[in-house]
C-alpha cells in the first residue's frame, strides 16, 4: 500500500534531514494504528455488545384499541307527521315494552278519516260478497213479490178493460140511435145535406157493427190490445161523423128546421164519445205502464238469480282494493301521529313536550336496551387482518379503574372501512357479557388476543436480521471477550414485549446479542 506523504509533513524544516524522517514515520505509524483499530479492534470491544438469553417463555400477540360501549339498541325516536303535541307518556330511565305508545300528536283529523275509510271499505266489500254470493232467498223472494204485484195489476186492468170496451160500445151505439132518428125525422130528403148524413149514419153503424166484434174479440186475453186499439179507432171515426151531422143541422133551411132540442142531444152523444175515447186511452196507457212495470220487475228478479258477470266482480274488487287503500293509507296518517316502541328498552332521552309543535323526523325520543351492550372499536388496516371473530378481548374501562378486568369476544369485523385522520381502519365489535356498572357511552379499552404460545422459546426482536429474505441471531462464542459468530434461525410468532418465538436454529439458554452500541 502506498501511503501519501500529508502536505504539513513535507513543510518540515529541512535542515536536519535525519530528524525529519524520525516524524514522518512515527506520524505514519500513529495512522496506522488508528486505521487498524477501527478495522479489527472496535467490533470485539465488549463493552458496546448488549447480549441476552435464548428461553423458553409464554407469549401472547394482542391488538390494543380503544372505543365506546353501546347498546344493542340505540334507537332515535321521531314523528312522521307535524302537528301539535298532546301527550308524553314516558320520562327518561321508563322501560317500555314494543308497541307501547310514547308520545302523540293531535289525532282527531286522522281518526275520523280512518273512520270514514273503514265505512266506505265495509260498504264496498258487502257489494262485492252480494254480488259474487248471490242474494238471500229473502232478497229473491222481494223481487218475485214485485213480478207478482206488477203480473196483478196487469192482470186487474186487463179485467177492467172488458168495461171500459162496453162503454165504448153502448157511447157509439147511442150515438148511432140519436142519429138516426134525427135523419129519419129531418134529413129524409135526398138533398146534399140528406146524402151527408145518411152516409155519416151509415159510418158511424159501421163502428158500430165492429165495436161489437172487438168485444167478442176481447174475450181472449190475447187480443185485448188489439181490440182496445181497434176500438179508439171506432171512436174516433164516430166522433168524426157525429160532427159532420152536427154541421148539417146549422146548414141553409135545416137551421131552423131542426130543434135545439135536437142539435143539444147531438152535442151530448159527442161528449160521450170523447168521455169513452178518454177511458180507452187512459186504459191503453195504464197496461203500457203495467207491462213496462211487469218486465222491469221480471228483469230485476233474472238478473239477481243470474251469475255475475266477471266484468262485474272485476268492478266490485277493484272498488274494494281501493277503499282499502283509503283505508291503509289513513290508518299510515294515523301512525304518523304516534311515536311507538319498535322494540323493548329503556328510555334515556325525552326532547319532546306537551303543547309544542312537532317537526317531521327530528328527534323527540332516545329507546336504548342497556341490557344489552357491546363495545365498539375501529382497529386499523395495519391490525385488522389479524382478527377473527372469536378471539378473546379483555377489557377495562376509564369509568371503572384500570385495575377491573372484565373479559368478552370479538362478535364482528365490519368489511367497510372508513378513513379517520387519514388512517383506514374498520369497525370491530366486541361482547360485554354479565359486566356490572357500565353504561352507554363509557370508554372501553380492548386488549384482543390474536395469539399465544406457552413454553416456546424466544428472544428480543432487537436480535433479528433480517438479510436477504433471511432471518439470523448472533451466538456468543466467549462470553468475556464477548465474540460471536451469526446463525440462521427460522422465527414465529411476534409477540408483545418485543418478543420474538424461535422455531429453530438456536436452543434454550445461548447467549445472544441483542444490541451493538455504533
Amino acid at each position: 500500500m502506498k501511503i501519501k506523504v500529508p502536505k504539513f509533513l513535507k513543510n518540515l524544516p529541512a535542515g536536519r534531514h535525519g530528524k525529519r524522517n524520525i516524524w514522518i514515520t512515527a506520524i505514519l505509524a500513529l495512522i496506522l494504528i488508528i486505521i487498524l483499530y477501527f478495522i479489527f479492534g472496535r467490533g470485539n470491544n465488549p463493552g458496546s455488545i448488549q447480549t441476552g438469553f435464548a428461553t423458553k417463555q409464554n407469549l401472547q400477540e394482542t391488538v390494543l384499541s380503544t372505543g365506546q360501549v353501546v347498546s344493542g339498541t340505540d334507537l332515535s325516536l321521531s314523528f312522521q307527521g307535524s302537528g301539535v303535541v298532546r301527550r308524553v307518556s314516558v320520562k327518561e330511565g321508563d322501560k317500555v315494552y314494543q308497541g307501547q305508545v310514547l308520545a302523540s300528536l293531535d289525532q282527531s283529523s286522522a281518526l275520523a278519516t280512518l273512520t270514514s275509510a273503514k265505512g266506505a271499505l265495509a260498504q264496498a266489500q258487502a257489494s262485492y260478497d252480494k254480488l259474487v254470493n248471490g242474494l238471500s232467498q229473502s232478497d229473491i223472494q222481494v223481487y218475485q213479490n214485485a213480478v207478482s204485484s206488477a203480473q196483478v195489476n196487469l192482470n186487474n186492468t186487463y179485467n177492467s178493460a172488458l168495461i171500459t170496451l162496453n162503454n165504448s160500445y153502448t157511447a157509439i151505439y147511442n150515438a148511432y140511435s140519436n142519429v138516426a132518428n134525427l135523419q129519419i125525422n129531418y134529413f129524409s130528403a135526398s138533398d146534399q145535406q140528406g146524402i151527408v148524413v145518411q152516409e155519416n149514419r151509415n159510418s158511424i153503424g159501421n163502428n158500430l157493427a165492429n165495436a161489437k166484434a172487438s168485444i167478442s174479440q176481447a174475450n181472449n186475453p190475447g187480443n185485448i190490445d188489439l181490440a182496445i186499439s181497434n176500438m179508439q179507432n171506432y171512436l174516433n171515426s164516430a166522433f168524426n161523423s157525429l160532427q159532420i151531422i152536427r154541421d148539417q143541422c146549422d146548414q141553409a133551411a135545416y137551421y131552423s128546421n131542426v130543434p135545439a132540442a135536437d142539435k143539444a142531444s147531438l152535442d151530448a152523444q159527442k161528449t160521450a164519445i170523447i168521455t169513452a175515447t178518454t177511458s180507452i186511452n187512459t186504459l191503453q196507457s195504464s197496461i203500457a205502464s203495467y207491462k213496462t212495470a211487469l218486465q222491469t220487475a221480471q228483469d230485476n228478479l233474472s238478473a239477481k238469480q243470474a251469475k255475475p258477470r266477471q266484468e262485474d266482480v272485476d268492478l266490485a274488487e277493484g272498488q274494494v282494493l281501493s277503499a282499502q287503500g283509503q283505508v291503509e293509507s289513513a290508518q299510515a296518517v294515523l301512525n304518523n301521529s304516534i311515536v311507538a316502541a319498535p322494540t323493548s328498552g329503556t328510555i334515556t332521552q325525552v326532547d319532546i313536550k306537551v303543547g309544542e309543535l312537532a317537526t317531521p323526523s327530528k328527534e323527540v325520543i332516545v329507546l336504548q336496551d342497556i341490557g344489552n351492550l357491546h363495545a365498539e372499536a375501529d382497529v386499523s388496516e395495519a391490525n385488522v387482518a389479524s382478527l377473527q371473530i372469536g378471539q378473546p378481548i379483555d377489557y377495562t374501562f376509564d369509568a371503572l379503574g384500570p385495575d377491573r378486568h372484565f373479559a368478552g369476544k370479538v362478535l364482528t369485523i365490519n368489511p367497510a372501512s372508513t378513513v379517520i385522520s387519514g388512517v383506514v381502519d374498520y369497525k370491530v365489535t366486541g361482547s360485554l357479557d354479565n359486566v356490572p356498572d357500565i353504561k352507554p357511552g363509557m370508554t372501553a379499552n380492548m386488549t384482543i388476543l390474536v395469539a399465544k404460545k406457552d413454553n416456546v422459546l424466544a428472544v428480543p426482536s432487537t436480535a433479528i436480521i433480517n438479510s436477504n429474505s433471511k432471518q439470523y441471531v448472533k451466538v456468543i462464542d466467549d462470553p468475556k471477550k464477548k465474540t460471536y459468530h451469526q446463525v440462521q434461525v427460522q422465527t414465529g410468532l411476534q409477540a408483545d414485549g418485543g418478543l420474538v418465538e424461535i422455531i429453530s436454529g438456536i436452543t434454550d439458554g445461548q447467549e445472544i446479542v441483542t444490541y451493538i452500541k455504533p
